[in-house]
């Protein structure tokens, strides 16, 4: 009886959300959107509590228990309580108990600024070693999208970095012509021919480009190019994943609210 009720409350809550924003009817609309946010929050502040309580469990039964690696759960406890202190016991400073979090001579407030923000930061910068990793990973050629990826990632690359500037004309067109050999490669039998091709196309090209004054083009100047890559393809990508990831949750909202997703409820 007390999961019917909990998908009850659920499919009575999710409807009556929905049909909210169809319905201009005052009171419905004031409590969607004010009694129901401020249910939100009362309910997240618990689960936040519920969610401390059991970090606090996990890691004190990893250090009874001296499981492997309890001794990082030493220092998570250690963090923890110290924080607790200096946010619910110490003060520090002339300013009341709560607006001194976000006082600057409080001593939660330099703990916050002189150990929590540094440790964010080495972990950003450890994040952008992994990145460097997974791209060198994924910039490998095995098909056509991956090359396609590489080329764009090496336009992108070039065009944000102050060498980008100074490359000429000239030198980007024959980064095309390498690139464009390097996917039509397996056209070629042998590797001479490939090599003799190659090399003339990178000697007469550019003659060309200057009889029909081309050089001014902008898919010759890599910032430019680099520019078009993120405001046309890119854009469009980052669209359609959205325009995906929408659809998605109306799909999930749907199957909540009409009690078909069970695992809400951790089933």
């Amino acid at each position: 009886m007390k999961r019917q009720i909990a998908y009850f409350l659920v499919i009575f809550i999710g409807f009556l959300t929905l049909l909210g924003h169809f319905i201009n009817y005052p009171p419905l609309n004031d409590f969607i959107d004010n009694d129901a946010t401020q249910w939100f929050d009362i309910i997240s502040g618990f689960a936040a509590f519920l969610g401390v309580i059991n970090l606090l469990q996990l890691h004190l039964n990893k250090v009874a228990n001296k499981r492997k690696h309890y001794q990082y759960s030493i220092i998570t406890l250690f963090g923890f309580i110290i924080m607790i202190i200096f946010g619910f016991i110490y003060n520090g400073s002339n300013v009341p108990m709560g607006p001194h979090l976000k006082e600057e001579g409080s001593a939660f407030y330099w703990m916050f600024q002189n150990i929590y923000l540094p440790l964010g930061a080495t972990m950003f910068a450890l994040l952008a070693f992994f990145v460097a990793s997974a791209s060198y990973r994924a910039f490998k050629i095995r098909n056509f999208e991956a090359t396609l990826l590489l080329v764009s990632g090496i336009f992108l690359m070039l065009g944000r970095v102050p060498v980008g500037q100074l490359i000429p004309w000239w030198l980007s067109l024959e980064i095309y012509i390498c690139l464009i050999f390097a996917i039509a490669a397996g056209l070629f039998a042998n590797k001479k021919t490939l090599f003799y091709t190659l090399l003339i196309s990178m000697i007469i090209f550019p003659f060309i480009i200057l009889q029909l004054n081309l050089s001014q083009l902008a898919i010759f100047k890599i910032p430019d190019l680099q520019e078009w890559i993120m405001d046309v393809p890119a854009t469009a990508g980052s669209r359609a994943i959205m325009i995906g990831i929408a659809l998605g949750t109306i799909a999930q909202s749907y199957r909540i609210i009409t009690g078909r997703e069970r695992s809400i409820l951790g089933d």
